[in-house]
């Protein structure tokens, strides 16, 4: 689904995920709204606790498979109300917490730049830029390169926006080293509903997960449209049903008209 398309695991803890639409000077949710608790698909099941002042505490994932359970613990760290850093574990209980992200701001207040770690030593980044009006229109990928010093940039996505605060196509964007230019590898399109993008309401937790156009725009993904440079498409269709609030409590995706996904999501004030 586009909301929770990355739950934490093994696999994806080197990605980010979720991405709010606000400008984010500060990372409190707005008294009175609703927040999200939990996210459960037929494999995963994450659990989000809040501290006094609203603020995200943790974000716990278990991930199941034929084989195996396993937690992904997250934990944000704050300093004067903003997000510096996150923390990641293992096991919930016995791992001491390592550090994974930490965030850089730029003098408008916005995060430019976020870094990922590896034995607390940082291996990628992501490099943000915004538009006059606050809103994200590019992401670029830094990782090391084998044999070379330094970082560089060999993907990146482009976001268009439209009149209604919605990403209406992200165009994933590549080179072969630092020196070619950027060319398209594929295109997404997307369409809306009219119904307000609750994420909206919890902003930090894009930071804490990943950057996707459904978490940043202002309504709910309804469909969405894959196109590689070959020409094939890939359209996949979100249904949501909601609560008296008007907040989606199940999603059920269907990927390419044939496989059927459904996540259920829990609010609480």
């Amino acid at each position: 689904m586009p909301i929770m398309n990355g739950l934490l695991n093994k696999g994806t803890l080197g990605a980010t995920f979720l991405m709010a639409a606000a400008m984010l000077s500060g990372f409190r949710t707005v008294n009175g709204k609703m927040r999200l608790h939990g996210i459960t698909t037929a494999t995963d099941k994450t659990v989000i606790t809040y501290n006094a002042d609203k603020s995200i505490a943790k974000l716990v994932s278990t991930h199941k498979t034929s084989d195996e359970s396993y937690v992904v613990a997250r934990i944000p760290v704050y300093e004067n109300g903003h997000l510096v850093k996150t923390l990641f574990t293992d096991d919930e209980v016995s791992d001491a917490p390592m550090l994974f992200s930490t965030f850089t701001y730029s003098s408008k207040g916005q995060v430019e730049k976020i870094s990922y770690y590896q034995e607390n030593v940082v291996n990628a980044y992501d490099s943000l830029v915004y538009n006059n009006t606050g809103k994200i229109i590019a992401r670029y990928f830094f990782s090391k390169q084998a044999g070379k010093n330094g970082f560089e940039s060999h993907n990146c996505q482009l976001y268009t926006w439209d009149a209604q605060g919605n990403i209406s196509s992200m165009e994933n964007m590549g080179r072969l080293n630092d020196k070619a230019e950027f060319v398209l590898s594929s295109s997404t399109s997307y369409k809306y509903d009219s119904k307000p993008n609750a994420q909206q309401n919890t902003p930090v937790l894009s930071y804490m997960i990943d950057i996707a156009p459904a978490n940043l725009s202002a309504n709910n993904i309804v469909s969405e449209t894959i196109t590689a440079t070959a020409g094939s498409a890939i359209v996949n269709n979100y249904a949501y049903a909601y609560n008296a609030s008007q907040y989606p409590v199940k999603v059920t995706a269907t990927y390419g008209g044939k496989e059927t996904v459904a996540t259920e999501l829990e609010w609480a004030e």
